[in-house]
């Protein structure tokens, strides 16, 4: 049984606790006329396949089906616009409809028909998991997502929705084809229109792009092929890590330009965990330093039992370079905000990046922000970690 993403659970547990939108989301169903609508429009704008013309494209179906465990009616179309080559399925209540557009039936053999019916029945299989919890949760971030009025880190929230999606409907087409080769080749001819491809070429060529980027998927609706190829690849062959494997290769490091729910609150976390980290001495909790405490984060005390661990490390690594490069603001922001501690504040920084891994970051920012070349630099830092050691080796410290 392929399970949803944690992304996807991670999801649904949040609208959950919104009760009265889960509640109102849920209870909303597409009315008798609305799907009416939508099949009179279906038959205008297409040609409805049927058992009879096309017996064997049926019996590929009922095989994905069985293998799926899909038990509602089918139809299957083929769209009369000329689009490339690609595939969509709407389901209702008690039946389902295929559309396939540009020259689909005659670019694929029977085995590669089946990892298409595959990855679309699997859309009806994750939406019918857990009494419907998966599909109640698109249609929420999705009408979130698309309200102008909505915050950008919901956008971005459904565009990983719909990514984890489309990678859970290729586990599905693995299942039901049992071949990862004709799986992968599939995904390549629909997307090359190519009649001879080679998975295990792919392959090679996907891991010479994952080696080549740090950032994660920039698929609108559906990852870029090498990703779901790699993603394929994981499952069959590392099955206990695939998850978390496969989520590092989607969401790369976090990006402050692209944040999400869950890394919209854990940037959150990650700063004040830093602030607290910065003013733990006492010598550095200022009136001044309180009072920006207090402009970033007016309803809570600061941390006290904070440190530097590998744990906090990590989350600081796992950033791309404007992320780490606001961390390191951040820390500035506090070193000049009291013009009488700014020199030793600035040495406690640097101490700090430089446990975190943001020297290079910290002295890009300091030249900048200060006017400083690299001969000003070095001098003028010398100086700030020699005023900090001045304080840390009088009584004034009484750090912590």
């Amino acid at each position: 049984m392929i399970k949803p993403f944690p992304f996807h659970s991670d999801l649904r547990d949040y609208f959950k606790k919104q009760d009265k939108t889960w509640s109102w989301f849920s209870e909303e169903k597409v009315k008798v006329e609305q799907q009416e609508a939508y099949k009179t429009d279906l038959l205008k704008n297409s040609y409805r396949i049927d058992t009879q013309t096309e017996p064997k494209v049926y019996e590929i179906l009922q095989v994905a089906k069985d293998k799926l465990g899909i038990i509602i009616p089918i139809t299957i179309y083929q769209s009369q616009t000329m689009d490339s080559n690609n595939a969509g399925v709407v389901f209702f209540e008690k039946e389902a409809h295929i559309i396939l557009s540009g020259t689909i039936l005659k670019l694929l053999n029977d085995d590669e028909l089946l990892v298409l019916f595959g990855h679309e029945l699997s859309h009806i299989l994750l939406f019918n998991l857990e009494n419907g919890d998966f599909e109640i949760t698109n249609r929420i971030i999705n009408t979130i997502a698309s309200d102008s009025n909505s915050e950008l880190f919901y956008y971005e929230t459904a565009r990983l929705y719909q990514l984890y999606t489309e990678l859970f409907c290729d586990l599905g087409a693995l299942k039901a084809s049992g071949s990862l080769e004709t799986t992968i080749e599939t995904l390549v001819k629909l997307n090359t229109g190519l009649e001879k491809v080679s998975a295990k070429s792919y392959l090679k060529q996907a891991d010479e792009i994952l080696e080549r980027i740090e950032k994660g998927s920039d698929g609108e609706t559906h990852p870029e092929n090498f990703i779901r190829a790699k993603s394929l690849e994981i499952f069959q062959n590392n099955n206990a890590n695939f998850y978390s494997r496969t989520e590092k290769i989607i969401s790369g490091q976090i990006d402050l330009h692209q944040l999400n729910l869950f890394t919209k609150k854990l940037v959150f976390d990650n700063t004040k965990e830093l602030i607290s980290i910065v003013l733990k001495p006492k010598w550095t909790q200022s009136e001044y330093c309180n009072a920006l405490y207090k402009q970033y984060f007016s309803n809570s005390d600061r941390k006290n039992d904070v440190v530097i661990n590998d744990a906090f490390k990590l989350k600081i690594e796992n950033s791309r370079k404007n992320l780490k490069e606001y961390y390191t603001y951040v820390m500035l922001d506090f070193a000049l905000c009291d013009p009488e501690l700014k020199e030793a504040f600035i040495g406690h920084i640097l101490d700090i990046s430089e446990q975190l891994g943001l020297e290079d970051h910290m002295k890009t920012i300091l030249k900048k922000e200060l006017n400083l070349t690299e001969k000003t630099y070095k001098s003028f830092t010398q100086n700030c970690t020699a005023t900090l050691n001045t304080i840390l080796q009088s009584d004034l410290e009484n750090t912590y």
